[in-house]
């Protein structure tokens, strides 16, 4: 399913890029078993190539859920926000936890639920993004979480809380 070609540097290195094609939205099943297109499987609801799915697909059906990659936070580990109404906060980027690098090359973020009202993501032309406002109203601490689709064949998760006094 997934096409590996490895691409040979002028410097005696090699660069692996993994690439692969939208199969179509009822291509796999929820966990990436390939679905017999002469049998109808009411479970297959997702596309085998994970950047192919919607977030529909990610949020509502929770396609391939088990390729997330699920060791990214905001920066400095920042699972918890605190926020002061009118205030504005300091960027919070997404953040590699294994490295603590700045993640890039990430699209398409797909929210479970609305950022408070006056906090929004930015990205940059790198696909960098970060978290940025001026909180606007009062929010007891409340869970988020951001699907990003990044390099291909992978799939972001980031989850925190917001509490805005």
């Amino acid at each position: 399913m997934l096409l590996q070609n490895i691409i040979n540097l002028s410097q005696n290195k090699s660069l692996i890029i993994f690439s692969c094609g939208c199969y179509g939205s009822k291509s796999c099943t929820l966990n990436g078993t390939l679905c017999n297109y002469d049998q109808t499987n009411d479970s297959c609801l997702c596309d085998c190539c994970p950047p192919c799915n919607t977030c529909q697909q990610f949020l509502e059906f929770s396609c391939l859920a088990n390729r997330y990659t699920k060791h990214y936070s905001l920066s400095n580990n920042q699972s918890n926000i605190i926020l002061k109404i009118n205030t504005p906060m300091k960027p919070q980027y997404i953040i590699d936890q294994t490295n603590n690098d700045i993640v890039q090359y990430l699209w398409d973020p797909c929210l479970r639920r609305a950022l408070p009202n006056g906090i929004y993501l930015k990205n940059d032309n790198n696909g960098i993004y970060k978290l940025i406002g001026i909180p606007r109203e009062k929010l007891e601490k409340t869970s988020f979480e951001i699907l990003f689709k990044g390099s291909v064949n992978r799939i972001l998760l980031v989850n925190f809380t917001i509490t805005i006094i």
